[in-house]
C-alpha cells in the first residue's frame, strides 16, 4: 500500500516528476540521443521549477489584499481554498486518495487509447486535490466502504480528468488564438464553456486586451511586464489605501506601509513574468517530446497541463480577468451577506487570478477585451453560490469552514454531491 501511494502521490501527483518522465518517456521513443534526452528532461524541470518560483510573488501579493478584502467586508465565511481540503482529506483518507489517484490515472489512458478523444490529464496536484475532495465527499457516508470509496471516487476523477482536458482542447483549439498542440487539465471546464460561448454575445473579437490603442507617450503598456506591474501596483495601492495602514502594516513585516504597497504590485508583476518563462521553457521540452507518446502509445495523445501554460497567449488579459472575476467573488460576499445566506463564502482572491487569468485568455479570443471583463464578472460573481451550495453537502469537509475553489467545484462538483448523498445519504 504504501508504494502504492508513493506512485500516486510522489510521481504522478507531482507535476515535476510526472512531466519530466513524460519527456523522458517520448524521447526515448522518439530514438533521441542521450544527450538531447538529458537536455529535454532537465530542462522540463527546470522549467516548471521557474513557473513554480514565479507563484511565491504572486501568491503574496494576492494574499494581504484578500485579508484586506475580508476585513473591510466584516463577516466570519467559508474559505474557497482547495489546498486546504486536500491536507485535510490527506491527513485522514490518504490511502483511498492515493489509490483514487492511480485508479484515476489508468481509466483516463484507457479512455484515451480507445475512444476518438485522445487527451491525458498531466497535471499532478490537481489529480491529488480533485481525489481528495471526491474521496472526502465519500468517506463520511457509513455505508461506502474502502474498495467502494476507492472505485467510485478513481473512476469519477478518470473521467472527469479525460473530459476536461478535451473540453479545453477543443475550445482552445477552435479558438484560433491559442494552439492545438496541447490542452489544459484544470477544473474549470464550466467556465471555459460558458465563456468561449458567451464571450462573442457580449464583446467584440476584434478588440483585444493586448491590442489596446495608446499614444506614442503610453507606448510602454505594450510591453506585459511594465504594463502588469504599474497597473497592479495602482490597484494594490488603492485597496491598501482603503484598507488602512494598520491593516496593510501588520503584512509589511516592519517594512514602511507606503513602500510595502508600491512593491506588491512590481512583486506581482515579477512573478507573472517569471511564470510565463518557466511555462514556455517547459512546453519547449515535453512538447515535442509528448510526440513519441501520441505515434508510438496512444496515436494523437494529447496533453492536459496547467492554469499558466495559456497565459502566454494573453497576458493582459490574464490581469484584466483576474480583477474582473476579484470584483464578482466581492460581489457575491456581499450578496449572501446582505440577503442572510446561510453559507457565505469569502472571495477567493489566489483563485480569482488562477480562473480570472484563464478565463480571461479564453474571453479575450472569443470576444476581446470587453467580454474578458463582463463574462469574468458574471462568472467570478454565481461560482460562489454554487459554493455556497455545496458545503452542505461536501462530506468531511462540511465542518471545515473551507470549500473547493474551482469553478467545476460549483457545478460539475455540486452535482457529484448530491449524486452520493441521493444514492448513500438514505433518509
Amino acid at each position: 500500500m504504501e508504494v502504492i501511494n508513493f506512485i500516486a502521490t510522489e510521481i504522478i501527483g507531482n507535476p515535476g516528476i510526472l512531466f519530466a518522465l513524460i519527456t523522458l518517456l517520448g524521447m526515448l521513443l522518439l530514438k533521441k540521443s542521450f544527450p538531447d534526452i538529458v537536455m529535454g528532461v532537465v530542462k522540463t524541470i527546470i522549467g516548471y521549477l521557474i513557473l513554480v518560483l514565479g507563484c511565491g510573488p504572486l501568491q503574496s501579493a494576492t494574499t494581504p489584499v484578500g485579508a484586506w478584502i475580508n476585513d473591510m467586508l466584516g463577516v466570519q465565511g467559508i474559505v474557497p481554498q482547495n489546498w486546504i481540503i486536500m491536507s485535510t482529506a490527506t491527513a485522514q483518507v490518504g490511502s483511498q486518495i492515493g489509490l483514487a489517484v492511480l485508479v484515476g490515472f489508468i481509466v483516463n489512458l484507457i479512455l484515451a487509447r480507445i475512444t476518438t478523444l485522445k487527451n491525458v490529464a498531466l497535471t499532478g496536484h490537481i489529480l491529488v486535490i480533485w481525489a481528495s475532495w471526491a474521496v472526502g465527499v465519500l468517506v463520511a457516508y457509513p455505508g461506502v466502504g474502502f474498495l467502494a470509496v476507492v472505485l467510485i471516487a478513481g473512476i469519477f476523477c478518470g473521467i472527469y480528468s479525460w473530459l476536461s482536458s478535451a473540453v479545453s482542447y477543443h475550445f482552445m483549439k477552435k479558438s484560433g488564438r491559442m494552439t492545438d498542440e496541447f490542452s489544459l487539465y484544470v477544473p474549470e471546464i464550466t467556465g471555459i464553456a460558458l465563456t468561449s460561448w458567451l464571450s462573442p454575445i457580449v464583446g467584440n473579437k476584434d478588440k483585444r486586451c493586448d491590442e489596446i490603442e495608446v499614444s506614442e507617450n503610453l507606448e510602454w503598456l505594450r510591453d506585459t511586464t511594465v504594463s502588469v506591474s504599474v497597473i497592479a501596483t495602482v490597484i494594490w495601492t488603492i485597496f491598501g489605501l482603503i484598507a488602512g495602514p494598520e491593516r496593510v502594516a501588520a503584512y509589511a513585516d516592519g517594512q514602511n506601509w507606503v513602500i510595502y504597497l508600491l512593491f506588491l504590485g512590481l512583486n506581482f508583476g515579477m512573478g507573472l513574468t517569471v511564470v510565463l518563462f518557466g511555462v514556455r521553457m517547459m512546453l519547449a521540452e515535453i512538447v515535442p517530446a509528448f510526440k513519441g507518446i501520441s505515434t508510438r502509445l496512444i496515436k494523437g495523445a494529447i496533453p492536459g497541463l496547467d492554469y499558466p501554460t495559456v497565459f502566454q497567449f494573453a497576458p493582459m488579459a490574464v490581469f484584466i480577468g483576474f480583477l474582473a472575476n476579484l470584483v464578482g467573488g466581492i460581489l457575491a460576499t456581499l450578496v449572501m451577506t446582505f440577503t442572510g445566506m446561510p453559507v457565505v463564502v469569502l472571495p477567493a482572491v489566489w483563485m480569482n487570478f488562477w480562473t480570472g487569468g484563464t478565463l480571461g485568455v479564453f474571453a479575450d479570443a472569443y470576444g476581446g477585451r470587453r467580454a474578458c471583463i463582463i463574462v469574468n464578472l458574471i462568472l467570478g460573481f454565481l461560482a460562489p453560490f454554487g459554493w455556497a451550495l455545496a458545503y452542505p453537502t461536501s462530506g468531511i469537509f462540511s465542518a471545515l469552514n473551507a470549500t473547493n475553489d474551482y469553478t467545476d467545484s460549483s457545478t460539475i462538483g455540486l452535482l457529484y454531491q448530491w449524486f452520493v448523498k441521493l444514492i448513500f445519504g438514505g433518509n
